[in-house]
């Protein structure tokens, strides 16, 4: 009998505090982001999603925004910046920015260093015409725009 009755005592315990670990390890941070955000999404907007070209230092650089994932073509080379799947800043968070019109693909970074600038969509007049752009802002103020078809000239400040 004194066997019975510890393990109903025991295994129950044991549930709480593996239910405890497990909360603990899965919670997210909801004010330790490097911006003032809002609502974190696990994918991205809709609107955005598909390439994005730009031209950097005589390249051409696209951009591939997925469901879950942001990566780039430079050089030939393929590298992600953000995905879903992945952990802390480096993990697809995305935010609006609170006090502006700008979201960041990594709501989970705490530095300065970890965050991107913010991203938006904007408009920019080229020839007379008004073209829609994505416009990659950096931590330092300047800011890339990216475009929907392959440019041969860059447009950054």
């Amino acid at each position: 009998m004194t066997k019975k009755f510890l393990k109903l005592l025991i295994l129950p315990l044991m549930g709480l505090m593996f239910g405890a670990i497990a909360q603990s390890t899965h919670s997210e941070p909801v004010n330790a982001a490097y911006f003032k955000i809002g609502k974190i999404y696990r994918y991205t907007p809709p609107t955005w999603r598909g390439n994005w070209y730009s031209y950097v230092n005589g390249h051409m650089c696209v951009t591939h925004i997925n469901k879950y994932s942001v990566t780039q073509t430079y050089k030939g080379k393929t590298h992600s910046l953000f995905r879903s799947n992945w952990k802390d800043y480096k993990k697809l968070a995305v935010a609006k920015i609170k006090g502006t019109n700008k979201f960041t693909f990594n709501a989970l970074a705490n530095k300065s260093y970890e965050s991107d600038g913010g991203w938006k969509t904007t408009y920019r007049t080229i020839n007379r015409q008004k073209v829609k752009v994505l416009r990659d802002y950096s931590a330092a103020g300047g800011y890339v725009d990216l475009f929907r078809a392959p440019v041969y000239k860059s447009y950054s400040k």
